[in-house]
């Protein structure tokens, strides 16, 4: 279960937590190690995490998601890259072992940001902000996200005030569906 700070913000969950730990421990006693063994485990536990999470999250299994979860999985990606950021292994040049968490961190970005407009508009340029966000994972996690609200809505909802909040969204997110779709029929053709 996440912990909340002081200021509200969502701390890191308490697996990842003690994952990073064992890694920063076993890191610790590869000095002995060549620098190119020490940095490819590194490097490769880093990509493993990163892959095993969005594996998760893209799990047909995992039919729906809440942005609550996203935002959680967003303090585990920030306690990941703190992590690569300090640098556990000697050698790497930079934020390269950041890159491991690139293709993540976008993703969520995208999601907790809201920031549809900017990736449709800039999707298939070399500069754009989302490169590493491939429209169908977009897709597949939008329409994970949807589905809570669409079930919601279904319900008798005691709070009227809610439910037009709510069908204004999910127009919003039927509306983006409908963009990745033709996106994707655009520059899959």
């Amino acid at each position: 279960m996440a912990a909340v700070q002081g200021g509200g913000a969502l701390t890191a969950s308490d697996y990842l937590v003690d994952l990073i730990a064992f890694l920063k421990s076993t890191f610790s006693v590869f000095t002995n190690l060549p620098g190119k063994v020490a940095q490819t485990a590194c490097m490769s536990a880093c990509k493993h995490i990163s892959t095993s999470l969005m594996q998760l999250l893209l799990d047909p299994e995992v039919r729906q998601i809440s942005m609550g979860a996203l935002h959680q999985l967003n303090a585990d990606i920030q306690e990941c890259e703190s992590f690569a950021r300090a640098g556990p292994v000697a050698g790497f040049q930079g934020d390269t072992l950041l890159l491991a968490f690139s293709d993540l961190r976008q993703l969520l970005d995208l999601f907790t940001q809201w920031d549809w407009s900017t990736y449709l508009a800039d999707y298939g340029r070399p500069t754009c902000k989302y490169l590493r966000v491939n429209p169908h994972t977009a897709l597949a996690l939008l329409e994970k996200l949807l589905k809570p609200m669409r079930e919601t809505s279904r319900k008798n909802n005691v709070f009227a005030q809610f439910r037009k909040t709510d069908r204004d969204r999910q127009k919003l997110i039927d509306t983006v569906i409908k963009q990745l779709r033709n996106l994707i029929a655009q520059h899959h053709t």
